[in-house]
């Protein structure tokens, strides 16, 4: 197995933890949660449709972040098409272990936030992001790293503490 296979095994596995502390997050604080199909997955970037008292559905989109208070906004993705901020979901909720719980965002709300705060100013370094476009070498993908601090002044940020069924893995 090559690195980048290794790395895609373990992002994928870390993806559906994320995703399982969300069921549990929602469902400890009264939703009723359903998995999105595998095409709306993909397509639309909706992991998870969300409902409450009768109210909804909401598509959300579970983000895993790997760094304490830093998150990563897709503009576009690998094929040059519109990233996940221009999906579907109306939530975009964002795994944030380090404070044991989610970060949760409306997705335009996010979107206009980046639009406003990062400038059409492109790197192809990682460590140079902060607020940048991110391009990598051979894709045609369009990123920047933002700070949670950064966004949270949104009148949508809120935070969701993981539900008592929560297992973290780390």
């Amino acid at each position: 197995m090559s690195v980048s296979r290794q790395r895609y095994a373990y992002s994928k596995a870390k993806g559906k933890d994320s995703e399982l502390r969300f069921v549990s997050s929602a469902k400890a604080l009264g939703f009723d949660v359903v998995k999105s199909s595998a095409d709306v997955d993909i397509f639309f970037h909706i992991d998870y449709y969300l409902t409450y008292s009768g109210k909804g559905p909401w598509g959300v989109d579970v983000k895993r972040e790997s760094t304490s208070d830093e998150i990563w906004c897709e503009f576009k993705n690998v094929k040059g098409e519109d990233g996940w901020m221009y999906g579907h979901a109306s939530i975009i909720a964002f795994d944030m272990p380090e404070m044991a719980g989610f970060v949760v965002v409306d997705r335009i709300d996010l979107a206009m936030w980046c639009e406003e705060h990062v400038p059409l100013e492109y790197t192809s370094s990682k460590k140079d992001a902060y607020r940048k476009r991110y391009t990598r070498s051979g894709r045609n993908d369009e990123i920047t790293k933002i700070n949670l601090v950064d966004i949270s002044s949104l009148e949508s940020y809120r935070t969701w503490d993981y539900g008592p069924d929560c297992i973290l893995y780390l």
